[in-house]
């Protein structure tokens, strides 16, 4: 005959049992919500999101400028939908040069950014140009052998 001891025991384990699985449930529930932050990747994105994610991550060499990243969803996405593909080279930190093409015709762009004095805050401003991509291109390589001199010199 089973004695009141016996049920008391198997009732302690049976709470711990109980108890270690909501811990670990928990602990599952923790886990997934850090890999969604550490892979946000793995959310979510609107077409616009993956358009300006792509440009900053793949042109951009992983620019983090999250100004650049707005302009691109709100302007240069709409912008965009009637061309067939879009190009963005940096030529300074705060210069671009946004190439559109549609029928083998390429359109280019340059992309400015500025900083408003008075409230601190960043705006863009886009212009057609004459400037290609060899342009910009050639201007890199006056930059730099120039710098290459310099180091020569000392």
């Amino acid at each position: 005959m089973p004695t009141i001891f016996n049920y008391i025991i198997v009732l302690i384990i049976g709470i711990t049992f109980l108890s270690c699985s909501k811990d670990s449930d928990k602990q599952s529930q923790r886990n997934m919500d850090e890999d969604e932050i550490e892979n946000p990747a793995d959310t979510t994105l609107t077409p616009e999101e993956m358009f300006s994610t792509s440009i900053l991550i793949d042109y951009l060499n992983d620019s983090d400028d999250e100004d650049l990243a707005d302009y691109l969803e709100t302007e240069i996405y709409k912008t965009g939908l009637d061309f067939s593909g879009i190009s963005v080279v940096e030529a300074t930190p705060s210069t671009w040069l946004v190439m559109m093409e549609k029928d083998s015709v390429t359109k280019n762009y340059l992309l400015q950014k500025f900083l408003n004095v008075k409230t601190n805050e960043n705006y863009f401003r886009m212009k057609e140009t004459q400037l290609t991509l060899t342009d910009i291109i050639s201007k890199e390589k006056i930059k730099s052998s120039a710098g290459e001199q310099k180091e020569d010199k000392k």
